[in-house]
């Protein structure tokens, strides 16, 4: 099959990882067509008629689909939300997001200047956000909301059905296939360049990144994440990302197995571009810095430390490529912050009762942060 032009590493991959290579490329041309026919069925209802379907759904179930008569596309939909898998483990999932929440602001950090960072770094990913300006125009919104649906998402039973990450999953899903649709009717969307809006490939990364790439970020910084830890968040982000709508066949079983992935992906996938530069000038703009410290002096010092953080998490390649600056606040993180924030984590390890109240912190923290923003569902 014929490939989007974005895949310029797709023969190096051939070459490393086989016949495996091509059947990952052929992920970046497939969408969610359970959610898309979903979408285009609610579209065609008056618009109040198609959101309190959708309300009731996720409060009562399938059941309320049924009685309303509701289409059958949004009735298949439902029923394989409402299907478990049989591989759903709840421990794992509770494990799971007690990481989340241990890392407290920390985790604030490596989500918002690794995973979302490193996500603008697709030239063909983040096209859907560049066309849209969805992130350039509202970009603390968007990245508050993202917080959000991952603190539903790490909830404790946050993704049984009805749960508070369940409910946001749902609203993620639908949201990206109003979107896949509407681009893939833009005549500005280039299809043999970037392949179908929101594909398949691209939620994987997504659900790897809030994962493998969440834990392996936070490490970066200095918090101390082990591999079972990081283990059961790729358990609770395949079970997320099964629900967000991607395909079984891209649902990490393990750690080893995202690790994979995500290595086979950055082979083959075009790194950042002009579009990844723009995305993430607003992230690391100095201002609102500048806004929440009354002094200038050490809001440079603080803007200057999360620049170099997240130089830190993208790695060089990809820094100076989005065009992040060097400077003495590498060497200070590097010798200075990671070092500290290293020793403190493992120091507060080994006292009684560390991990509860590391949690605890951790919920109060992302409690206080979403009582300031929106639910994610209204992106």
């Amino acid at each position: 099959m014929n490939h989007p032009h974005r895949l310029v590493g797709l023969d190096a991959a051939r070459a490393r990882f086989g016949a495996r290579a091509d059947r990952i490329a052929a992920f970046f041309s497939e969408s969610d067509e359970l959610a898309d026919a979903a979408v285009l069925a609610l579209q065609a209802l008056p618009s109040d008629e198609g959101r309190a379907l959708v309300s009731g759904a996720l409060e009562h179930g399938t059941a309320s689909l049924i009685t309303a008569r509701a289409p059958r596309a949004v009735l298949d939909l439902f029923r394989q939300l409402e299907h478990v898998p049989f591989w759903v483990d709840r421990d794992r999932c509770s494990r799971g997001g007690r990481v989340f929440f241990r890392c407290g602001p920390f985790g604030g950090i490596a989500l918002g200047f690794g995973s979302l960072a490193r996500a603008y770094c697709s030239s063909g990913g983040n096209k859907p956000l560049a066309m849209t300006r969805a992130l350039i125009d509202h970009a603390p919104k968007r990245v508050a909301n993202t917080g959000e649906f991952v603190r539903a998402v790490s909830s404790t039973d946050g993704l049984r059905v009805g749960g508070p990450g369940y409910k946001q999953a749902v609203y993620v899903r639908l949201m990206h296939a109003r979107v896949r649709l509407a681009l893939q009717k833009d005549e500005a969307w280039r299809a043999d360049d970037w392949g179908v809006p929101i594909n398949q490939a691209d939620m994987a990364v997504t659900a790897l990144l809030f994962s493998h790439g969440f834990a392996t970020f936070v490490r970066k910084i200095g918090v101390p994440v082990s591999e079972r830890e990081e283990d059961d968040l790729v358990h609770l982000w395949r079970y997320a990302g099964y629900l967000m709508g991607v395909r079984e066949e891209l649902l990490c079983a393990t750690l080893a197995e995202s690790q994979l992935l995500a290595e086979i992906i950055d082979v083959i996938d075009a790194g950042p571009d002009e579009d990844s530069r723009s995305l993430l000038a607003p992230l690391l703009a100095r201002e609102p810095f500048e806004a929440a410290v009354p002094s200038r002096r050490v809001a440079h010092a603080v803007h200057r430390m999360y620049v170099a953080a997240c130089r830190e998490m993208l790695g060089t390649d990809f820094a100076d490529r989005v065009g992040l600056p060097r400077g003495f606040g590498d060497v200070y993180f590097r010798h200075l912050v990671r070092p500290t924030i290293s020793a403190l984590g493992q120091a507060h390890q080994l006292t009684p009762g560390a991990e509860g109240r590391s949690q605890r912190v951790g919920e109060r923290y992302w409690s206080a942060v979403g009582g300031r923003q929106a639910p994610a569902h209204r992106r």
